[in-house]
């Protein structure tokens, strides 16, 4: 029996230090919204890891409640300390299922990374680029800007014809990053009312590259406001980073070369997603119109650059949406990083995440009122 006790107490008490370590790193975590990972990047990889040290601190909970111990105040004074950030990770609220009737000053509002109308890691394939166009037709946005648009010059794949038809309108900004005499790719936004002017910020160092920002003032009735579509730094993983991930071949190369790896373009795409996201609220700063910034963000909501730029905005999944908001349905990161936020002059009815696994991205709509 001594014996015993001895056992159980010997585990009793590293399972109290494993906690105390979960804790100390979720408490780390909350700093990644307000550390640049230009100045210190390893917060960042604290903000990344949050829902899986939130889960291992609910474990714990679980364990010490099971238990009858004091120690389950532990993860649960951590927990609360960073409601702020659980909030913008989880919606605590159920699913809204509000009807969009539109009207003088309501806006449905779309943002869709639709990886070339086709499947991740796949050729094109028509059946993918007809599911896609289905739920844009379904969903009848007002606005929307897509990320890592295709379209050819004609044909099937003419997409800039094919939604312009779907939405009926003939209001778009395409801008292309690489294109021949034959198709194109780039990013695009559309409008059901007239685009009165537009731009471009470029986010990257060549104009060549997918990660940029474009906008576009919008006129509907007498008021104008602008929409922003944005594609902040890509991790730009390989199919072997992938493998890794994976675990698919373990026992090929040096998994610590593997590692250091990923861990190096991690680190690249924190740094210079912290460096665009000031391009993008500089522009804003100096936009005489109510806005809202869409895209792809390429981070979580726990992240440096999501949190600069919500400053001062509202984001539509805090303000409506539930669950999880998980966005990317690819390997990694398999999080929430793709967002609608608005100006202040904006409220936000409706927000949903349509999840059907076409592109690598769900598409996100929000129905919000221009007051």
């Amino acid at each position: 029996m001594k014996a015993k006790k001895k056992g159980s107490s010997f585990i009793g008490r590293l399972l109290l230090w494993i906690n105390i370590f979960l804790c100390i790193c979720m408490l780390i975590s909350y700093l990644a919204p307000v550390v640049n990972p230009a100045r210190f990047w390893p917060v960042a990889f604290f903000g990344l890891a949050y829902p899986y040290l939130l889960l291992g601190n609910v474990i714990f909970i679980l364990y010490w409640l099971i238990r009858r111990r004091l120690w389950v105040l532990l993860s649960v004074i951590c927990i609360v300390i960073g409601w702020k950030t659980l909030n913008r990770n989880i919606g605590l609220r159920f699913s809204s299922s509000a009807t969009y009737l539109g009207g003088s000053n309501m806006l449905r509002i779309m943002t869709y990374n639709v990886h070339n109308f086709k499947r991740y890691g796949s050729k094109n394939d028509i059946s993918t680029k007809k599911d896609i166009l289905q739920i844009i037709k379904d969903e009848q946005p007002d606005v929307i800007g897509f990320q890592e648009f295709y379209t050819r010059n004609k044909g099937q794949y003419d997409m800039l014809d094919s939604i312009q038809r779907i939405l009926n309108c003939n209001n778009f900004y395409f801008m292309s990053v690489v294109s021949n005499k034959d198709e194109a790719i780039g990013m695009a936004l559309f409008s059901k009312f007239p685009i009165v002017s537009r731009g471009m910020i470029q986010l990257a160092s060549s104009r060549a590259s997918e990660n940029q920002c474009i906008y576009a003032d919008i006129k509907k009735g007498d008021k104008t406001f602008r929409f922003y579509s944005v594609h902040l730094q890509s991790i730009r993983f390989d199919p072997e980073d992938y493998r890794y991930l994976n675990n698919v071949e373990p026992q090929q190369g040096k998994p610590e070369g593997s590692a250091m790896r990923l861990v190096a373009k991690l680190k690249n795409a924190f740094v210079k997603r912290s460096e665009q996201v000031f391009k993008i609220k500089e522009n804003a700063a100096t936009c005489p119109y109510p806005y809202l910034i869409t895209g792809d963000f390429n981070d979580t909501p726990t992240s440096f650059a999501v949190n600069q730029v919500a400053k001062g905005l509202k984001n539509a999944f805090t303000e409506k949406g539930s669950g999880l908001g998980r966005t990317y349905n690819g390997s990694f990161p398999n999080y929430q990083i793709d967002y609608i936020m608005t100006s202040r002059q904006f409220d936000v009815t409706d927000y949903h995440i349509i999840e059907k696994r076409l592109s690598d991205h769900y598409p996100v709509r929000s129905d919000v009122v221009l007051k």
